[in-house]
């Protein structure tokens, strides 16, 4: 039976042994890498095993989830034969993972990337020891286990009742082992590729002919990440090329579109049920992202994705029909739960698509018009908003339409509607953009004076309802009558000056109420009970309205807080528990990493003096 059972010492070094000595144990998202090709991505524990791919897109379903299911889910395994202890890094500033492994007998390594292009994995293996491969992917989450034939260079494993196929390749030193999926390779350099086809028999030719080159492959491979790199000269530049790696890595390449989180069904709590499906494109997660892709210094991603979203824009009805989108622009519907699977640490259900979907969600609209504005205020560029002026003008009118209608707001409460102040202010924004681009874009003063208008009723109906709380600071809305962290973007879309007495007042009592270990939680209870970790980006928020204050060491504190809560290669999860910095919810989660970038790029502006006070 094969075993990859592990501890952690200190260093962050992992111990294990190899066959024959019990059942197969988890990791934690601690310590997986990222892999991507902007088409799908992997996770890779760094004791070698691959428990994490979804084929042929990132939304599809996984060949590999034993990140999910211990026993039903499939997975990957290259590791040494005797006992060892293993480390993993990235190479260089890339998304291709190293694991290197030590043993009694000598050392190996094994460099895992999935490469621009191809809907495949490579494992180059350098090693003066044997090494053992044991690969066993599965189908449709689990739910059926791969039929197989063994081949010269390795093994077809096809779905038993379908088209699909993994067709794994190993090219050098190799010995088939007793089982269906065990292999002994090297001593000495070993190239193993899985490749997937959604239908075998129409893909067999292709999937016949002879490997690449590795080392182009993987050159090619390199080459690509460190050209997605942006100039940076300022606080923590490793994390921040790290988090705009994340982002390249959580791009779908045909279209710019932006994914929330690699991953579905990472609890938020272990054991509880707060676990859900983020591997679409949010319009809100996107839209952060594409302003951290702006601020860093690449305009062409940021309306890649503006026009990812814009293109998505309905006509009749609300213009964003759903919050989020599958990452070919179609509307995602409805969730469901993978019932056979057992959970990451029996965390169930295991859910896949997002109920959502079906949610009235008000601050989306504002949350890309922001973006253009930014876009078209560094751009200049007059063309690309008269021709996109009919999503605008369908997003804006629709907002001034029905901007006091009651939704879920960005926390996604399920069954907890309320005229949420979040909401009111993305509306705001929305209607402040609009009549910014009316007047100053298209030359429309009508138009811009009438949005401006109902602006202005959207701001008094904020206050209003300041009023009528009775308390002396924001709350989360009507009904809900205490702070979330949400209240601390009113200064960053220029609703109110971070000096306003009444957001002041807010702020302090955010800071009492939500803040502990200069972590943030999102707000202290739902109606599912209480928020147990904080949410790592609404640190980068506080900071950022600490930035705004001038008040830069407050503001470093909060930086450094959150940074302590990576993972060992530099990765944020939606979620993190403030006193072991495990962390919790789905990974890597493009909010935190998207919040570092914007965050940094203001740091660096604040340290020469201005921050740059964007307003609507």
């Amino acid at each position: 039976m094969f075993v990859d059972c592990f501890m952690q010492d200190s260093q962050g070094t992992r111990s294990g042994s190899g066959i024959g000595k019990g059942e197969l144990c988890m990791a934690h998202p601690l310590f997986y890498g990222f892999l991507s090709n902007s088409y799908t991505s992997a996770l890779i524990s760094p004791d070698g095993v691959v428990e994490w791919l979804p084929c042929p897109r990132f939304d599809s379903q996984a060949v590999f989830c034993r990140l999910l299911d211990k026993t039903r889910g499939g997975f990957f395994s290259i590791q040494p034969e005797e006992d060892f202890e293993s480390q993993q890094q990235y190479d260089d500033d890339t998304n291709i993972v190293v694991t290197t492994f030590h043993t009694a007998k000598g050392t190996a390594q094994v460099r895992d990337f999935l490469p621009i292009g191809r809907v495949a994995l490579w494992r180059v293996v350098e090693a003066d020891i044997p090494m053992t491969l044991v690969c066993r992917p599965t189908f449709s989450f689990g739910a059926a286990v791969s039929a197989y034939d063994i081949t010269d260079h390795g093994a077809i494993f096809t779905h038993p009742s379908g088209n699909e196929a993994v067709v794994l390749t190993i090219q050098g030193t190799m010995k088939k082992l007793s089982g269906r999926d065990h292999w002994e390779i090297g001593p000495g350099k070993v190239v193993v590729v899985l490749r997937y086809a959604q239908d075998y028999e129409r893909d067999r030719a292709k999937l016949d002919e002879p490997l690449a080159d590795p080392e182009v492959m993987e050159e090619g491979t390199r080459k690509f990440w460190h050209r997605s790199l942006l100039p940076y000269e300022g606080a923590h530049p490793e994390s921040f090329n790290r988090s705009l790696l994340v982002i390249r890595g959580l791009t779908y390449r045909t279209n710019g579109a932006l994914l929330a989180a690699a991953t579905t069904s990472l609890p938020e709590a272990v054991g509880e049920a707060r676990q859900w499906d983020y591997r679409f494109v949010w319009v809100r997660d996107a839209s952060y992202a594409a302003e951290a892709l702006l601020v860093a210094g690449d305009p062409v991603a940021c309306r890649r994705v503006i026009e990812f979203m814009l293109n998505t824009v309905d006509l009749a009805g609300k213009p964003f029909a759903a919050p989020f989108y599958h990452v070919d622009g179609t509307r995602s519907q409805g969730e469901r739960d993978l019932l056979w699977l057992a959970g990451y640490k029996n965390s169930r259900p295991v859910r896949v698509g997002n109920a959502a979907s079906d949610q009235i969600q008000m601050d989306v609209e504002g949350d890309l018009l922001w973006v253009v504005l930014l876009h078209w205020r560094q751009t200049h560029d007059d063309t690309f908003i008269k021709e996109y002026w009919w999503a605008v003008l369908t997003l804006v009118t629709w907002v001034a339409q029905n901007w006091q209608t009651p939704d879920a707001s960005l926390w996604e409460f399920r069954d907890d509607d309320d005229i949420y102040t979040h909401s009111q202010l993305m509306c705001w924004v929305a209607l402040k953009v609009g009549q910014t681009l009316a007047r100053e874009a298209m030359h429309d003063e009508e138009t811009a004076h009438g949005w401006g208008k109902v602006a202005d009723l959207v701001a008094k109906g904020i206050m209003d309802d300041l009023k009528a709380s009775g308390l002396p600071y924001f709350t989360q809305g009507h009904h809900h009558r205490h702070v979330d962290a949400a209240l601390l973007t009113m200064p960053l879309y220029g609703f109110l000056p971070v000096d306003d007495p009444v957001f002041q007042r807010t702020l302090q009592h955010i800071e009492e109420v939500l803040v502990h270990n200069d972590f943030v939680y999102r707000y202290r209870e739902d109606n599912m009970g209480p928020a147990l970790y904080p949410f790592t980006l609404a640190g980068f928020w506080l900071a950022r309205n600490y930035l705004r204050q001038g008040n830069l060491e407050r503001a470093d504190e909060l930086i450094g807080a959150q940074l302590r809560c990576v993972t060992d290669m530099g990765l944020f999860a939606e979620h993190v528990d403030p006193e072991t910095f495990e962390p919790h919810g789905n990974f890597p989660q493009l909010f935190p990493h998207a919040a570092l970038i914007t965050t940094l790029t203001e740091r660096k502006q604040a340290q020469q003096g201005f921050v740059s006070p964007y307003t609507a």
